[in-house]
């Protein structure tokens, strides 16, 4: 109740009656009001979680500030947050599932806002798909941005590293040699919706770990980009592996200082 008056006041009524007029007023400002706009929120419902909802967190590992790509495992509803809060460069990217484009009170004009690239996670991309993701691609070789992907698509059932989605990563990695970062979080495979968090949130342990960086493969051959692709996987598949079996108390809470130890 608390995140529903959040969303659709201050997210929903801010971007219009506070953040549209600033981007009017100061276009050259955009990206710097977009970005402190997203980590404002990103900031707020983190704090939500831990103070309303009792979730601890337990953060391994950093992202310098810097321009980067970022990619991180997908288990639920509290992701995208960790993830924008993590990343303490410039404004993040998040390429998003079309059918956000609209309908969802405060964050689908958050997405247009921020113009994150919307693709339909089909068989390919349309033009207009691969066009918004070139261009967001091209701001983050660029420094402008950061781009974070969540190349499994959707939020796993069990929690385990899915299978990767791998055209928007050849894109990323064979236009920029910025670096990449991975991010595994574990801890809420029970709250992958909303409805599953309103229930089952309460007093969770989530543990982050940041493992990177990594410069992607220098000849962008096919080969190397997928060889690329398999080896992040491997890393964060590992890492989760790595922080489900060490220092594991008998009520299921992960011991931080085993991992950092790891």
């Amino acid at each position: 109740m608390v995140f529903a008056c959040y969303a659709i006041v201050v997210i929903g009524l801010g971007q219009r009656l506070l953040v549209w007029p600033a981007i009017v007023l100061l276009p050259r400002k955009r990206t710097a009001l977009v970005r402190a706009w997203l980590r404002l929120h990103a900031r707020t419902i983190l704090w939500m979680a831990r103070v309303v909802g009792g979730v601890r967190f337990s953060i391994h590992g950093a992202i310098p500030r810097e321009s980067c790509i970022v990619v991180m495992n997908h288990q639920s509803v509290l992701d995208i947050p960790i993830g924008v809060w993590l990343i303490p460069g410039p404004q993040t990217i998040i390429p998003t599932r079309d059918r956000y484009r609209r309908g969802v009170p405060g964050i689908s004009p958050l997405a247009r806002l921020a113009r994150f690239p919307f693709v339909s996670q089909g068989a390919g991309l349309s033009r207009v798909e691969l066009r918004a993701l070139l261009e967001a691609v091209g701001r983050v070789d660029r420094g402008d941005a950061c781009l974070l992907l969540y190349p499994e698509g959707h939020r796993t059932r069990d929690g385990q590293i899915g299978s990767f989605m791998r055209g928007g990563l050849r894109i990323a990695f064979t236009r920029t040699s910025r670096p990449v970062y991975c991010v595994v979080a574990d801890g809420m495979t029970s709250a992958r919706t909303t409805r599953e968090a309103l229930a089952q949130v309460a007093g969770r342990s989530v543990t982050v770990a940041i493992v990177g960086p990594f410069a992607p493969p220098a000849d962008r051959s096919p080969e190397s980009t997928d060889a690329f692709i398999g080896m992040l996987h491997d890393t964060m598949t590992n890492a989760l592996a790595r922080m489900r079996g060490l220092g594991r108390h008998p009520e299921g809470h992960v011991d931080a200082s085993a991992i950092a130890a790891h």
